[in-house]
């Protein structure tokens, strides 16, 4: 996410200055993450307990920092992805607070449509994932 970050800096920074940013996608990270800490904050110190999640001797430790004011456009829905064994919200859309704002934000199907036939891809939504969908304005 930090590289992902420092390009989009790159691109809206030095080389269209101003461009507002919208950085969307499946991140496979809910929202108790260190990387939506991350992105929502703006910065993840080096003793956050991500760093060590994959046990002591591989902790990797640094803090980074990124210059966007990013929210997430839909909220943190309970979840974007149902399958068997794991339900979440791993999908994001990320918008510059400086620039652009919600205007509404389409519903997400409700439980009983998602759980209809247990897990996700099924008959009725053909991806594990749901697709979020939202209006954004200017400021």
């Amino acid at each position: 996410m930090a590289v992902a970050l420092a390009h989009i800096r790159h691109v809206s920074c030095d080389l269209y200055p101003g461009i507002p940013v919208i950085f969307c996608g499946d991140f496979n990270s809910t929202p108790s993450t260190g990387m939506y800490h991350f992105v929502i904050n703006g910065s993840i110190t080096e003793d956050h307990e991500d760093w060590a999640s994959n046990g002591e001797e591989e902790r990797c430790s640094m803090s980074l920092t990124h210059l966007f004011k990013l929210k997430s456009a839909c909220g943190e829905p309970a979840y974007t992805n149902y399958v068997g064994g794991f339900h979440g919200c791993l999908d994001y859309i990320f918008i510059d607070l400086n620039a652009l704002e919600v205007e509404q934000v389409i519903p997400l199907p409700s439980h009983e449509e998602v759980t209809t036939h247990q897990a996700l891809p099924s008959v009725s939504h053909p991806s594990d994932h749901i697709a979020l969908v939202c209006d954004l304005k200017w400021k």
